[in-house]
């Protein structure tokens, strides 16, 4: 039996299965847009559907599938730290039984059976079907690089670090990923996929100590998890936390390079090369270059028509300038800004920050997102 199928049978048995937070939806989206660029030459027709992949890399997060497809909790087995844990499916069935195995987590299995699906929707032909699996299989891979999807202690609530979950990946990480270099390797063909991923496993999870311990260090500066908490989170886990999305980028890459080769190395027909899409929320990226000098890239992702505010402040709240007032169509949209004000005049160096309100012209929806900026000259 397929094990995803098998997967599938036992979602109502557990629906009392924790559910973890995941990685920030703006880390998601950055893994799967620079996979792209890591692939071999001959899979430049990749490059046609970037946009298409980074917005889908969310979709896991709103589908109906369980929750435990999204990680693994390592630690329950006494063989991981033996290195004598199974990695085919039925072996550790065999030796722990499926609501177990279940219970703790499926995702390096979730990750071998999407490679399976995406090698044959692409051999078969289904382009928009392989597309929408690509983006979806950055989404897991994504997930098994984030240290804290590893544990069962994924929230600190063993050790006295409640809530590390969130400080960590959703708040630190988003807000420093236009600070983080990239990897300039090309993805590879890998044996095995699943084997590979439990070999990732096994260089990520000693990781979860580090970030526990720069939450005690950083949360005995500032109980409070403020300014101080976070400067200090960052200084203690920047280079760890570039190491994981650097690895999950190549992972991602080789991922969608087995497949194609297994598939045959196919190329699709014009006509399915570029599938349509609609985003499917609002979005503000992190802008890029961030510490700017002289100018930066600002996106972000409108899923309707809406009325578009995005504006640069001072921080004593003061408009600096405003680069959007005016209805827009859906998309994903980019603006630069070249360090002037309204009046064309170049601003002081300093921290500033950009806002994007939008509000849908045919709903009640409204987003409103802020991020920092920094100058320097």
């Amino acid at each position: 039996m397929n094990k995803i199928s098998l997967l599938l049978g036992f979602s109502f048995a557990i629906l009392t299965a924790r559910v973890p937070d995941r990685w920030g939806w703006e880390v998601h989206r950055f893994i799967n847009y620079h996979a792209v660029e890591r692939l071999r030459t001959e899979m430049n027709f990749w490059n046609e559907q970037q946009t298409f992949l980074r917005e889908h890399a969310v979709d896991p997060d709103q589908d109906n599938n369980p929750g435990y497809y999204h990680y693994i909790d390592i630690d329950y087995y006494q063989e991981f730290f033996d290195g004598t844990l199974p990695h085919a499916w039925d072996d550790i069935v065999n030796l722990y039984g499926e609501n177990v195995v279940i219970g703790n987590g499926t995702v390096p299995w979730v990750i071998a059976d999407w490679t399976d699906s995406l090698t044959a929707l692409m051999a078969a032909g289904d382009w928009n079907g392989a597309w929408q699996i690509a983006a979806e299989l950055g989404h897991y891979v994504a997930d098994a690089h984030q240290p804290l999807h590893l544990t069962m202690n994924y929230n600190g609530q063993f050790t006295g670090n409640d809530g590390i979950h969130s400080r960590y990946e959703s708040g630190l990480v988003t807000d420093h990923l236009s600070e983080l270099a990239l990897p300039d390797d090309t993805g590879q063909n890998w044996d095995s996929p699943l084997d590979s991923v439990f070999s990732r496993i096994d260089e990520i999870y000693p990781f979860v100590a580090d970030i526990l311990a720069a939450d005690d260090y950083a949360s005995g500066q500032d109980p409070g998890y403020g300014y101080t908490y976070n400067t200090l989170m960052w200084a203690e886990l920047d280079s760890l936390t570039e190491v994981v999305i650097d690895k999950a980028i190549m992972d991602l890459a080789s991922l969608w390079t087995t497949a194609w080769i297994r598939a045959g190395q196919p190329t699709p027909p014009a006509v399915t090369i570029s599938p349509e899409f609609t985003p499917l929320i609002f979005a503000l990226d992190p802008a890029y270059p961030n510490p700017l000098n002289p100018a930066t890239t600002i996106r972000y992702t409108l899923p309707a028509e809406s009325f578009t505010q995005l504006v640069i402040y001072d921080l004593s709240g003061g408009v600096v300038r405003t680069l959007v007032n005016q209805a827009e169509s859906p998309g994903q949209k980019a603006l630069r800004w070249d360090g002037r004000n309204n009046a064309g005049v170049p601003v002081a160096s300093g921290v500033y920050l950009y806002s994007l309100t939008a509000s849908s012209l045919h709903s009640n929806q409204r987003f409103t997102a802020r991020r920092k900026l920094v100058l320097v000259k």
